[in-house]
């Protein structure tokens, strides 16, 4: 039986569209596990034990078995279809480091690694186990293109593929898998045209809504109007910042580690969030590294894209289904506690004026374009003029996850580059540690290792600060 055609939304075929061989669009992830229940009798890694264990769980998430399939004239979206040459060892794989197996080597491979984009004739997403890790312990690097998920799906995609307590091996099944024959390109065409009609359907039916109920649609109106409004005191052009540069093909890996307990108590002590704590660590970090390099850092901002994302309650389709702020970062010289309160009524502003809402209208936009306007369109990000840094932060799981009875002891999230982003911050709390995942251009950005001392300074200053009283702001009062 032919399957109907299983599009790609907009958002989803963008991250496709303005992929290059210098910009790959997956996401990464970094797990480090104990070694021992991951190694055989010999020593030798458990890899088919581990293919096996995923396998047994790809039914939970079909999307890890399709391929996507571009129309030949790009006259529709392209669509997610089964890939009939399925084989887990193509997406399992294994690699060792040489003795001594150090983090900075680890690091190393990863980034070589996360820097070549993904086979497009398979499933978008490749795990590779790496042995010899100093302490016997074994890595795990997960790579999943952003076409299929965005982070929080992402973690959601750990907590299946992972268990949440340990336990013995059991048993597998043969996989009764079968792939559904992919639809024709008739069936392809009219899906994307079905798509067009409900898009102008759904319009059409927001402006009979409006004239039955003027009151309710003008309330509408001013809340959107008002979204997209908070958008326009943003300048059209970022800042002049040396963060703003063309991206080549090399990366590479930096990681800041911080106790969970430790920002939480200042988070209460402050009377803010994880996020605004880490926002100002970074526009710590940002002073430091542009300092170094002699850039005047008085009076001056950055423009921060912080992506927002919604809870996919368990949804395993995976996809992407966020929004976004623009926040304007103070990164001039200041005391830490000084920093956070900026940085706190920033990010409250861009909240307070819905700028989530105003992008995530921009995003549903898309839905109204063509493909090839889309793919066209999508090229352009990559010089882009609106933001300096994406910085993302994902919550993960509070309790720890294992495969194969082995505990993942930390994880270490990493954020794909865009055309002229040299740097990408990628922040992923996990069983009382929040790991900051640095992914730079070695290239445009050689001091990416300042930045992670700068963001780790600003950390400890944070933690021991006392709240400062802004103007008319008593320190008990929440920013």
């Amino acid at each position: 039986m032919t399957a109907p055609a299983d599009t790609l939304t907009p958002l989803d075929a963008s991250f496709l569209y303005m992929e290059s061989d210098h910009t790959p669009m997956h996401m990464g992830f970094i797990g480090i596990f104990e070694g021992g229940p991951l190694h055989d009798g010999r020593g030798c890694l458990r890899l088919e034990d581990v293919r096996a264990e995923v396998e047994s769980r790809l039914h939970l998430v079909p999307k890890l078995r399709k391929v996507v399939r571009f129309p030949m004239l790009g006259e529709s979206a392209p669509v997610w279809v089964d890939d009939p040459d399925f084989d887990i060892s193509c997406h399992i794989h294994q690699a060792a480091l040489p003795g001594p197996g150090t983090e900075a080597q680890l690091l190393e491979l990863c980034a070589e690694l996360v820097s070549r984009p993904l086979d497009r004739t398979r499933p978008l997403w490749d795990i590779w186990l790496i042995d010899g890790l100093e302490g016997g312990r074994v890595a795990l690097l997960e790579m999943l293109h952003h076409s299929m998920a965005d982070g929080l799906a992402g973690v959601e995609l750990a907590t299946v593929l992972l268990d949440l307590e340990p336990r013995a091996p059991v048993p597998h099944a043969p996989d009764p898998w079968q792939p559904t024959p992919p639809p024709g390109r008739m069936a392809i065409a009219t899906e994307g045209a079905a798509r067009l009609a409900g898009v102008a359907s759904t319009l059409a039916a927001d402006g009979w809504r409006a004239v039955r109920h003027p009151s309710e649609a003008g309330r509408t109106l001013a809340r959107y109007t008002s979204a997209l409004r908070s958008l326009l005191p943003l300048s059209p052009v970022t800042p002049d910042c040396s963060l703003n540069a063309p991206v080549g093909f090399d990366r590479r890996v930096v990681v800041v580690r911080q106790p969970m307990d430790d920002l939480r108590r200042a988070e209460r002590r402050f009377g803010v969030t994880l996020n605004d704590l880490l926002l100002t660590a970074i526009a710590g970090g940002v002073h430091d590294l542009l300092s170094a390099r002699g850039e005047v850092m008085e009076g001056r901002h950055l423009h921060v894209l912080v992506p927002v994302g919604a809870d996919h309650h368990g949804d395993r389709r995976l996809g992407n289904d966020v929004s976004a702020m623009v926040v304007r970062l103070p990164i001039g010289a200041a005391p830490a506690a000084e920093r956070l309160l900026g940085v706190a009524r920033a990010e409250r502003d861009s909240k307070d004026h819905a700028q989530p809402l105003a992008t995530h209208l921009l995003l549903s936009s898309l839905d109204a374009l063509p493909p090839a306007v889309l793919s066209a369109g999508s090229h352009l990000v990559h010089h882009q003029p609106f933001v300096n840094l994406v910085v993302t932060n994902v919550p993960g799981p509070d309790v720890p996850l294992y495969v194969l009875g082995a505990r993942m002891l930390e994880a270490i999230p990493l954020v794909p580059l865009g055309g002229n982003l040299s740097v990408g911050v990628a922040a992923l709390s996990y069983d009382g540690q929040l790991a900051i995942g640095i992914l730079a251009d070695p290239v445009a950005c050689p001091d990416a290792q300042a930045l992670a001392e700068g963001i780790d300074r600003c950390f400890a200053e944070l933690v021991t600060a006392v709240p400062y009283p802004g103007p008319g702001v008593s320190p008990s009062v929440p920013v």
